[in-house]
């Protein structure tokens, strides 16, 4: 017999909340730009919600206000965690604190200034060859500035998009939301040509061990390796000698199937939402949602003289699921996303508009559809590991206390137990 059913469940009373999203409008730098639908979201029966904050990228041309103390949440991990999250920003940050360390060597400093003695010697000989060195002189400060530059942002930057602005989208709970998390393993077949002049060699060996006259032995095992040498090349040259192996010997080649685990996958969500607007500030609600949506999904032409040669990517985002105005612990954590695609039917039964007559149409008024559906698919930016699921590091008690002897017979660190990877 159940101890109670759906009745008995009580969660905090509608007046005990803070407001309708309060998080988002009790903060004056989000509630300027906190773009909802429905209208009433967070009230008493739409406690339950999804936030999208946006981060935009350092160079964009498009510049919104950004949030202080607000971190996009891959930025974050990678703070807090290090190494968890895998990608290869740390190791170009190894690189960048390299080369930094090779410019301000002393050969490179040596050979700057011998450098910079020749350019002298032009500019003292004539008006061209002073021109010449003034040119070397301009190229080399100019490579010299952006290595400087490169160098800074290997050290210091991320390839995710770093600061987080305050247009934020409110949506209601989307009726799937589906975690998936998806592990690759590959099929290593072991099979072919080395493995069976191993094989092979196993059988000579067998054969003179256990053999008093090894010459003949010797021989005679030769005779026995031959099939599994045989069978090899034939898998090698495939098609007609495989089919010629077989029927000669009657048998074919163990592949010798292994399975190695590869990698892990980025997971992907979709959210899917029916609009319905019942006024015509909630249609231009529903609009402001899908253009600032599409706006960031989009990329941009890079601007500072580039002729076009360079697109800065689109902004990434953050979602989290709120209740009552915090976050609902019940599900899972979401790291920064790509919006791969966005995909919008403005017309999902047939095309119907508010219409009134003799009006022209105007946003949110005439001509403002009935119903719109929104599809969103999103993109993790980071793969998912055992530390991001618990949110920390191991403790002192977790470690694996034969963890350093572990890495030591794997090569991965010396006899100090310091890592050389």
């Amino acid at each position: 017999m159940a101890l109670f059913n759906l009745t008995n469940i009580r969660f905090n009373a509608p007046g005990s909340a803070k407001g309708p999203l309060a998080s988002l409008t009790e903060n004056a730098e989000y509630a300027r730009n906190t773009y909802r639908y429905p209208s009433d979201l967070g009230s008493s029966d739409k406690a339950h919600y999804m936030v999208i904050n946006i981060n935009q990228q350092r160079l964009t041309s498009y510049g919104g206000d950004s949030v202080r103390g607000d971190t996009p949440q891959a930025i974050k991990n990678a703070k807090d965690y290090g190494s968890y999250s895998a990608g290869t920003s740390q190791q170009f940050s190894n690189l960048g604190n390299l080369v930094n360390q090779v410019s301000n060597s002393p050969f490179v400093t040596e050979a700057a200034g011998a450098l910079n003695q020749v350019m002298n010697k032009f500019k003292s000989i004539g008006d061209t060859a002073n021109s010449i060195g003034n040119t070397v002189g301009g190229i080399y400060d100019g490579f010299a500035g952006v290595g400087a530059k490169v160098t800074q942002r290997l050290q210091s930057g991320s390839i995710r998009a770093e600061k987080r602005i305050t247009d934020t989208v409110a949506l209601y709970m989307p009726d799937t939301l589906t975690f998936q998390q998806d592990q690759l393993y590959d099929d290593i077949k072991a099979g072919g040509l080395a493995a069976g002049v191993l094989a092979g060699g196993q059988s000579i060996i067998d054969a003179v061990t256990n053999s008093k006259n090894a010459p003949e032995a010797f021989a005679n095992a030769i005779g026995q390796a031959s099939p599994f040498i045989l069978s090899g090349l034939a898998k090698q040259a495939g098609g007609i000698f495989q089919v010629a192996f077989s029927q000669a010997f009657g048998v074919v080649q163990n592949p010798m199937i292994e399975l190695i685990y590869s990698s892990p996958q980025l997971r992907e969500f979709r959210f899917d939402f029916q609009f319905y607007p019942r006024s015509e500030q909630e249609a231009k609600e529903v609009q402001n949602i899908i253009e600032r949506l599409r706006f960031h999904q989009a990329p941009e032409v890079a601007q500072g003289g580039t002729n076009g040669f360079f697109l800065v990517p689109p902004s990434e985002f953050d979602i989290s699921f709120y209740y009552n105005g915090r976050i609902n612990p019940n599900i899972p954590k979401i790291s920064t996303c790509v919006l791969t695609n966005i995909d919008v039917d403005y017309a999902p039964g047939g095309f119907s508009a508010y219409e009134v007559p003799g009006q022209n149409a105007t946003v949110g008024g005439t001509g403002m559809p009935v119903s719109i559906r929104l599809g969103l698919q999103f993109k993790e930016t980071e793969i998912v590991t055992k530390t991001s699921i618990l949110g920390r590091l191991p403790t002192a008690t977790e470690k694996n206390k034969d963890i350093s002897e572990a890495y030591k017979q794997a090569g991965q660190v010396d006899a100090q137990g310091k890592g050389i990877y």
